[in-house]
């Protein structure tokens, strides 16, 4: 501002621009809910989507022959993002249950409880997404090619997987729970 201004006409005039720009990102979260809200009824499209997305990860990381860590540092994030989709929100031990037969309906009038998730689906396919566009848009800048030891985080990727998902397995079968529906029994038709 100019020393033409009085202090009161740099202060509305700095008021009217955070309004500008509050408006700008209210239009923009606007469009991204109305996005949201056509998008998450495609369950199969948008999955598809983010597996185009990941061969096109890999085969940059193919061509550019690099981005060990990048990819090492995004797989363990996929790995945490799939724990929280396989595990139940209400967890039995963090609510101090020695068994989930508590939670579960005892009788035949109780009320059936399905299986809920830490992390619902379109927050989970979200998370992927976005990480890949951010991944995809990082190999093309060479300071995201740390050099590494690829076969060491490969090693060290493989074990953590087995390490966490053995825990989540022998959750799931100490508390008794499917966090899926493609093999459980389903009454009629």
């Amino acid at each position: 501002m100019s020393k033409y201004f009085s202090e009161e006409e740099k202060n509305q005039a700095i008021n009217e621009k955070s309004i500008a720009d509050k408006n700008i990102f209210e239009k923009i979260s606007l469009y991204y809910n109305v996005l949201k809200d056509k998008i998450i009824i495609y369950q199969l499209e948008r999955w598809i989507f983010t597996i185009v997305l990941v061969l096109i990860y890999v085969v940059r990381i193919f061509t550019t022959r690099g981005y060990a860590c990048l990819t090492y540092c995004i797989g363990i994030h996929f790995l945490n993002s799939f724990i929280g989709f396989i595990s139940p929100l209400d967890d039995p031990e963090e609510i101090g249950l020695e068994s989930a037969e508590s939670i579960l309906p005892q009788k035949n009038n109780e009320e059936f409880k399905p299986f809920q998730r830490k992390v619902k689906e379109y927050t989970f396919w979200s998370v992927l997404t976005g990480t890949l566009f951010c991944a995809i848009i990082m190999t093309y800048f060479k300071a995201f090619d740390v050099p590494v030891f690829w076969p060491l985080l490969l090693f060290y990727f493989f074990l953590i997987f087995y390490l966490v998902m053995k825990r989540q397995i022998q959750h799931m079968i100490k508390y008794h729970y499917l966090p899926w529906d493609h093999s459980k029994t389903r009454y009629g038709k």
